[in-house]
């Protein structure tokens, strides 16, 4: 339970934050939101030919991921504290937001921009927060 409530929660806050900026704004369109944050709609797109081979890969992996990570977490050894597995649940919840974009869109929209860094959603603050969560409670 404490790995299933967050990756709901940040597959869901992903796809609603993703919905409303796709509804809000045209690709490529921003509005500011304050002095260091930008609100752009950007899809991140590859070409035709790579998606199949792109699709059943990420698809595999994925898989393979959370496979792994399941058996690493039944083994008790690793990832037995609930931020450990919160985390890890953040990350599998992200991940799969990006996955079901690429698979779904065959694109990932991105939308938070800070000027100094690349352009970035929901998901990938999720799989970041959420590994190092994971790595910092390891034990």
């Amino acid at each position: 339970m404490t790995l299933l409530l967050p990756a709901i929660l940040a597959f869901t806050v992903d796809r609603l934050t993703k919905a409303l900026v796709v509804a809000r704004f045209a690709e490529g369109e921003s509005a500011c939101v304050g002095r260091w944050l930008t609100i752009r709609h950007l899809a991140a797109r590859r070409r035709k030919n790579e998606m199949a081979r792109t699709h059943a890969f990420s698809l595999l992996v994925w898989l393979s991921s959370l496979c792994i990570l399941l058996f690493i977490l039944y083994q008790g050894y690793f990832f037995q504290r609930s931020l450990a597995q919160a985390g890890l649940g953040a990350a599998l919840g992200g991940s799969a937001g990006n996955l079901y974009d690429r698979l779904g869109r065959g694109t990932v929209i991105d939308f938070f921009d800070v000027g100094w860094w690349p352009v970035f959603n929901v998901a990938d603050i999720a799989i970041t927060l959420g590994a190092i969560a994971a790595l910092a409670t390891m034990r």
